[in-house]
C-alpha cells in the first residue's frame, strides 16, 4: 500500500480523516511515540501518534470521538498528485503548487535571530506548509 499521496481534506493514500486510532495502527504499525496533549485550561484533549521512521504525526481528538483530525508529514517521499514539495525553496514551491489547486495562499514570515521562518495557509484545502530559512520542511493538513 502507498501511503506517501496527500489527499488534500481526505487523508494520506489509505488513510481516512475521521478513522479511528486502531484503524491508523494497522495501517500504519505502532507508533514511535504516542503522546497526550492537554490544553492548561482543560478545554482540549488530543493524541499525537508519531511515527518517525515515516516523518509522519497523526493526530486524534477528543471533541471528534478520538477520530484523526489531522496529518503532518516532514519527508520528501511525500506528494499531493505526484508533486513532492518537502525540500523545495518558497519559488519553486508555488511555481509548482499552482497546477495543485489549492486555492487562495495567506503567507506569513517570521524572522529570528539565526532563522526565518514563514507559514503559508491555504484555508480552503485546510493545507498549512512551514518554511525554514526557504525551504519547505513540514505540510499538515486536515478534513
Amino acid at each position: 500500500m502507498d501511503q506517501t499521496e496527500i489527499k488534500v481534506k481526505e487523508g494520506l493514500g489509505d488513510i481516512k480523516f475521521l478513522s479511528t486510532i486502531e484503524d491508523v495502527i494497522k495501517i500504519l504499525g505502532e507508533p514511535t511515540e504516542d503522546e497526550a496533549i492537554n490544553e492548561v485550561d482543560d478545554s482540549h484533549h488530543s493524541r499525537l501518534l508519531h511515527y518517525d521512521h515515516l516523518g509522519l504525526s497523526a493526530s486524534f481528538d477528543e471533541e471528534e470521538n478520538w477520530t484523526l483530525t489531522s496529518i503532518a508529514i516532514s519527508e520528501e517521499e511525500y506528494n499531493i498528485n505526484g508533486v513532492n514539495l518537502i525540500g523545495l525553496n518558497k519559488s519553486d514551491f508555488l511555481q509548482k503548487i499552482q497546477a495543485l489547486n489549492l486555492g487562495e495562499c495567506q503567507e506569513e514570515a517570521f524572522n529570528e535571530e539565526d532563522y526565518e521562518s514563514t507559514v503559508m495557509n491555504f484555508d480552503d484545502s485546510h493545507l498549512t506548509c512551514w518554511f525554514e530559512n526557504d525551504e519547505l520542511q513540514e505540510i499538515q493538513w486536515s478534513f
